[in-house]
């Protein structure tokens, strides 16, 4: 079946992504609650005591970064913040967002051959890029085994819209694979609506 893939895109000049950048608790903190909270934006719409336990475990597995429930309480009051400044100079962003759900095998799959049909060179590359990112998102916070999260950068934005706007995935799935082509649509769709807005997304594993 394939990994979870979640993408959240995400305003490069706004001040949450430069702070995510720059801020090592700011990060931790948003790489852990990714793919709970499907992406950035959603996490706060989970049940409370799902999010206090989930904060709790963060505070456990990364006692060098928030030593105490009052460090995170501290992080979480800025990120809420920083999400709704974004929210207000991005309108939207909210709903900027994909998940391929136990389905990136498949997906991957149809892709490369359909790319290989197109005579796209390094097809299998090219798709494995478009799926997970082609960066590592701000590389120099993290210890080689943290948890981080990948990043589809403006280049790849505009060349992966460019090779979205010539594929129609119902085509490359039988009719009773609805399951997949609906995600891909999806994951298309992000990425014309983030191209368009000179937006770069994140993506997470689960």
């Amino acid at each position: 079946m394939g990994l979870s893939v979640i993408y959240s895109a995400i305003p490069p000049n706004s001040n949450l992504y430069l702070r995510l950048q720059r801020e090592k608790a700011l990060n931790t903190l948003v790489s852990f609650i990714f793919s709970d909270g499907f992406g950035i934006f959603h996490f706060f719409e989970i049940a409370p005591e799902d999010i206090e336990e989930i904060l709790e475990n963060i505070v456990d597995v990364y006692p060098e970064v928030f030593k105490s429930k009052l460090d995170i309480e501290m992080i979480v009051a800025e990120l809420q913040s920083e999400l709704k400044l974004t929210r207000q100079t991005a309108p939207g962003i909210d709903y900027r967002t994909a998940m391929l759900e136990k389905s990136s095998e498949a997906i991957k799959q149809r892709l490369v051959q359909e790319l290989s049909r197109k005579q796209v060179a390094n097809a299998e590359d090219v798709v494995q890029k478009l799926l997970f990112g082609d960066r590592t998102f701000a590389p120099d916070l993290l210890s080689p085994e943290e948890e981080t999260l990948g990043l589809i950068s403006r280049e790849l934005v505009r060349e992966g819209a460019s090779i979205f706007r010539q594929i129609d995935p119902k085509t490359l799935f039988a009719e009773n694979e609805d399951w997949y082509f609906e995600q891909l649509e999806e994951l298309k769709q992000l990425y014309l609506d983030a191209d368009e807005h000179n937006e770069v997304i994140l993506v997470g594993l689960s």
